[in-house]
């Protein structure tokens, strides 16, 4: 069984918002995850199973920690050489939505190049923004970054990767790169 059909783009969310729970801060719960994703306990518990199956995450030894904890070395090469073969962006006509890829003004200034003349946007009746329709690595993308802008600037990264649009890509590379070193 392949990646694709093993795995959901539900997943890599859920594993995104563990690792941002890798320091001191508090362990997430099911739960937690689930409200803060806009997903099922049950959709959150199944996403870590499946992320343990195939090694993007591990059940923590020596600690109380209750919560798989996610392979950064196994997280970095299926994020920047993986995802964009799995889960490739589609491009979409001019619509209103929420920035994403380089059109995020963090991730511009995190890469240091300049918004693209054409912005590009999840499509979403709320967003402010006009520009080429991208969609989301999973269906509720923009209600789950509404209040976290750490997993916004990281779905936006993707989407650079996704889209493989060259130097941009290796950047947003080199960045999670970073971020999981």
């Amino acid at each position: 069984m392949g990646f694709q059909e093993m795995l959901k783009p539900q997943d890599i969310v859920v594993s995104i918002k563990l690792l941002q729970s890798r320091g001191d801060g508090p362990v997430p719960t099911y739960a937690s995850l689930a409200s803060a994703l806009r997903l099922s306990s049950s959709e959150v518990h199944a996403a870590v199973v499946r992320c343990l199956e195939v090694g993007l995450l591990r059940k923590p030894s020596g600690t109380t920690r209750t919560m798989p904890m996610p392979v950064a070395v196994a997280m970095e090469e299926f994020l920047v050489h993986g995802v964009k073969f799995i889960w490739p962006a589609k491009r979409g006509p001019m619509t209103r939505g929420v920035a994403t890829g380089s059109s995020l003004e963090s991730v511009s200034r995190l890469l240091d190049v300049s918004e693209p003349a054409v912005p590009l946007v999840w499509p979403h009746p709320e967003g402010t923004l006009r520009g080429e329709a991208v969609d989301p690595l999973y269906p509720r993308a923009v209600e789950a970054c509404k209040d976290d802008p750490v997993l916004h600037e990281w779905l936006a990264l993707l989407d650079i990767l996704r889209l493989k649009t060259g130097r941009e890509a290796a950047l947003a590379g080199a960045l999670i790169h970073n971020r999981l070193a």
